[in-house]
């Protein structure tokens, strides 16, 4: 395939022809990432063909993620290196799903990727001088990913700490990543259906930290857009 050879290539010379890898491809980067967001609850049953469809749309979210970080070697190695440890991670993880530092492990793996891709759209973003269809699907993409970034971080503090989180629905029950998915995405549009809530001191800062994280990038982005619909004009 083309872009293979345009990594390989990359990551060999340092140099790529492409001047803006976000363009026309993070269309599939969002895809992905709200297919992973909003289809999670198929994983809940614990069917074999779920987990390996869910997996499978995982493994292409990192592709899609690697693609768009290949406009440099330093961002592509940044990406390519945290896909693999988390990749290490998560086979290691489905060998043995019960272990708690296996968990952790696929947790804070999963972070230093997610924060990669976030840090180059964002800087796509504000670099750009002209709204166009890539710069409003690399704004959603990113808002998306937010509330993905505080998934893997409220997984760890249940943890380390079982008991930071309480589901009003499953009474007594430990919270899983699916419900963290659920409860990151409601936290970060300040929703607060208060059907899970965060109980130890911990968890009630980090969601504080998210709700504000929502609240201001949602303010800044549409400063961004209409200042650079107003150059336009």
């Amino acid at each position: 395939m083309n872009w293979i050879r345009k990594i390989f290539e990359l990551v060999r010379t340092g140099k790529t022809s492409d001047s803006d890898t976000v363009h026309g491809r993070v269309i599939y980067l969002l895809i992905l990432v709200a297919l992973l967001h909003f289809i999670y609850p198929i994983t809940i049953s614990g069917a074999t063909f779920n987990l390996i469809v869910y997996q499978l749309l995982y493994a292409g979210m990192f592709i899609a993620g690697i693609l768009v970080a290949s406009d440099s070697r330093p961002h592509l190695l940044a990406a390519l290196s945290t896909a693999l440890i988390w990749l290490v991670c998560s086979v290691v993880y489905a060998l043995d799903s019960t272990d708690r530092l296996k968990t952790l492990a696929t947790y804070l793996a999963l972070l230093p990727f997610q924060a990669t891709i976030v840090y180059l759209l964002l800087r796509y973003i504000f670099r750009k001088r002209a709204v166009n269809r890539d710069v409003l699907l690399a704004a959603i993409t990113v808002f998306i990913l937010l509330g993905a970034l505080f998934v893997p971080i409220y997984g760890t503090l249940e943890l380390l700490q079982p008991g930071s989180f309480a589901d009003n629905a499953r009474m007594g029950q430990p919270v899983f990543w699916q419900q963290f998915i659920y409860f990151s995405l409601v936290t970060l549009t300040t929703t607060g259906y208060g059907d899970i809530l965060p109980v130890s001191p911990w968890a009630r800062a980090v969601a504080n930290v998210e709700m504000v994280i929502g609240v201001l990038y949602i303010a800044i982005l549409m400063a961004r857009l209409v200042g650079l619909y107003s150059q336009e004009t």
